[in-house]
């Protein structure tokens, strides 16, 4: 159980971010968030998508892509609820083809975040009332540089080399009601620095014009290298806030460890209507499922045994998605409008964390409408090509058990981005 008051925070995600390495993060970035990150079997000539190292090889021009969000949290309990807010710059990737069939990607986005701020009350028979604070920030960033390769019409393969570092710092105070007793702080700090990688495959079949994508992602349970530092010391509160030490009463420095990373598997099917010329699909759906076994991630760790890890269960989630161009949908139609010309996206997303409190399953699930708005472009060379697309999304959500006992996250969310799409190394006929 969670029987924890929640406090404003003006940083992080969520209060379930206390448990193992923090809250995962969607790998995706604007266009897949929109899209409810049905990515594995979505091989897009014109977005960089990281969940699905093959699509590279499609990549048509050399493609930036920018993005963030912004949330807004109710937490509650059957006690008091809050409202909380977080949000910013997100991630960052590019892509770029360096042969037919051959395109490389590089590019940062989170990977797993801690934010919280709570407290507990609580008594002890020999310390009497206590109040405990327990606050915790940072996370694991994922910077990636892969390779795709399609070496036949209809296949295509690729990997992401990952290097994983961040810091995850979690402390916990103890204030006793009886000033004969002095409070006691203990802080965590994780460092993670390491590498791990991804693979994929897509399966991509032309029906009469359109095209059907099966698609594989798969990550292997991997260690990556860590240190960690747990100090507890008695101190006195200041007037500004901070603690003045009196006593440690433990120090433990491990400069040499390992976090493990849970295998991952997705599996993805995606159909889109072409048209011919137009690299864009006149509409598209797409369906999705991904699993990780979470009992197998474990925080800190050195030597032969790591720890229990804090999950009881593999996480599992169902995604479908969306999308359709008026303008290239309904031709017969002739529209002309700004409007006609945008790509509406609706996704859904449903499944559990994989973490079980008080025999109950944490479930989750986000529901979101968002916009593709291309933007024409000048060019200074003949035939050059530039051009982008604006990102707009809002997401619904909600995290939690359904239990008024455990704390519930209701969400809405704001996401934008812009992907900007530029042909390089272009050859002239004439001089």
């Amino acid at each position: 159980m969670l029987p924890y008051q929640v406090a404003a925070q003006s940083s992080g995600v969520s209060p379930y971010s206390l448990f193992g390495l923090g809250q995962v993060q969607t790998s995706s970035f604007s266009y897949g968030q929109i899209r409810g990150g049905t990515q594995v079997a979505n091989n897009s000539n014109l977005f960089v998508n990281t969940d699905q190292p093959a699509s590279y090889a499609q990549i048509k021009y050399t493609t930036l892509d920018l993005g963030g969000s912004y949330s807004a949290i109710y937490q509650s309990t059957n006690n008091d609820g809050i409202w909380n807010s977080t949000g910013g710059f997100r991630s960052m990737g590019v892509a770029l083809p360096l042969a037919k069939g051959l395109g490389v990607s590089a590019g940062i986005s989170p990977l797993t975040q801690v934010g919280y701020q709570m407290r507990s009350d609580g008594v002890d028979q020999n310390f009497g009332n206590f109040v405990q604070i327990f606050d915790g920030s940072g996370g694991i960033n994922k910077s990636h540089f892969g390779f795709g390769y399609k070496p036949l019409k209809f296949l295509s393969f690729g990997i992401n080399m990952n290097y994983l570092f961040g810091s995850l710092d979690k402390r916990v105070r103890m204030i006793f009601e009886n000033n004969s007793f002095n409070p006691v702080s203990n802080k965590e700090r994780l460092l993670v620095n390491g590498w791990s990688y991804d693979i994929g495959t897509i399966l991509s079949l032309s029906m009469a014009g359109n095209v059907l994508n099966f698609g594989v992602s798969f990550s292997p349970s991997q260690d990556v290298s860590s240190s960690y530092q747990n100090t507890s010391i008695t101190y006195l509160p200041s007037s500004s806030g901070s603690e003045n030490p009196i006593d440690t009463i433990l120090f433990l420095n491990q400069p040499i460890g390992n976090i493990t990373i849970p295998s991952s598997l997705g599996l993805g099917i995606h159909y889109e209507k072409r048209v011919s010329g137009i690299l864009l699909p006149a509409w598209s759906f797409s369906l999705q499922y991904k699993t990780s076994a979470q009992t197998k991630l474990r925080d800190f760790w050195s030597g032969n045994s790591p720890n229990i890890g804090p999950f009881q269960e593999s996480s599992r989630f169902m995604s479908v998605s969306t999308s359709l161009t008026p303008f290239l949908a309904f031709p017969k139609r002739r529209y002309k409008s700004k409007s006609s010309q945008m790509a509406y996206r609706a996704s859904f997303r449903t499944g559990n964390t994989g973490l079980i409190i008080e025999r109950l399953p944490i479930t989750a699930w986000e529901a979101t409408l968002g916009l593709g708005i291309p933007l024409g472009g000048s060019s200074v060379l003949p035939g050059d090509i530039k051009f982008a697309t604006l990102h707009f999304g809002i997401q619904m959500g909600n995290l939690g058990s359904g239990s008024m006992n455990i704390i519930n996250e209701f969400s809405v969310k704001a996401l934008f981005g812009v992907t900007l799409n530029d042909q390089w190394f272009l050859k002239f006929k004439y001089r």
